[in-house]
């Protein structure tokens, strides 16, 4: 017995959006969207209004185009990102682990929790004990509050809208308003810094690993006990997380353009 053709016009007109934005390779205005999928302005517009403000699509305030959202890379292509940016990072990483003599992480993004998704040991240096997997809360930990700092206050007040943020410890900040504040100051650094907020006497000091479209992909960082994280070498560990992170960055960018235009 066939299966019954069950129709729903908003859903199939949110994935005909989502569908285009993301077979774009650059993010799309409006009027692109309304052309190829055949839909009136008015209509793609309400809709990506909604899922903008869901998490689905990412709009650039400065130009009107759209982009996917964090939660469309949740699903299957977030995988395979995941792994391509692991795989290009591998070799800076183990640079960097090795020049600092410290345990190097990379994290991602999955709802309101950082997982750690790679883990870089120096021959000679501060055992870590964490393991590939690992969650913990984005706001209260320095590779969370790195890829937070990229998304839109929307974004970040639909994430935590039904869930605040809650306290690890004193120095977590709970507040979703004052977490905003926080994160506008580390995109201006360009790195974040977690002192204590996770846990007690421990230190983590993160940087983003950024896409073509100015989306954190992941985070890497590099953390240890407070008495060894003195102010100067922060702000040393700071200079090179982000001047690794920054290259990562670009060379990830220019394969995949280079990989596009082959």
């Amino acid at each position: 017995m066939p299966e019954p053709r069950y129709q729903n016009q908003s859903a199939e007109r949110s994935f005909a959006i989502l569908e285009c934005v993301g077979a774009a390779e650059n993010p799309v205005p409006l009027a692109v969207v309304a052309r190829e999928t055949g839909l009136n302005r008015a209509t793609v517009f309400r809709m990506l209004a909604v899922l903008t403000r869901m998490g689905w699509i990412y709009k650039n305030q400065a130009d009107s185009t759209y982009a996917l959202g964090h939660k469309a890379f949740v699903l299957g292509r977030r995988k395979n990102q995941l792994e391509t940016v692991i795989h290009h990072a591998r070799p800076f990483v183990r640079l960097l682990a090795g020049d600092l003599g410290e345990t190097v992480h990379l994290a991602a993004l999955e709802g309101r929790q950082m997982v750690y998704c790679d883990k870089t040991e120096p021959p000679e240096g501060h055992p870590v004990s964490t393991a590939i997997g690992m969650r913990f809360d984005a706001h209260a930990t320095g590779v969370g509050k790195a890829v937070l700092a990229w998304l839109e206050a929307d974004e970040m007040r639909q994430i935590y809208c039904q869930h605040p943020p809650h306290a690890h410890t004193a120095r977590t900040i709970t507040n979703v308003d004052a977490l905003l504040r926080e994160l506008s100051a580390i995109r201006v650094q360009g790195y974040a810094v977690d002192e204590g907020e996770l846990i007690p006497g421990l230190t983590c000091v993160a940087a983003p690993i950024m896409n073509s479209i100015g989306r954190a992909i992941v985070a890497l960082s590099v953390s240890g006990p407070a008495s060894r994280f003195d102010p100067a070498r922060v702000t040393l560990l700071a200079g090179r997380l982000t001047a690794t992170a920054a290259e990562i960055s670009d060379y990830i960018v220019d394969h995949d353009s280079r990989s596009d235009s082959s």
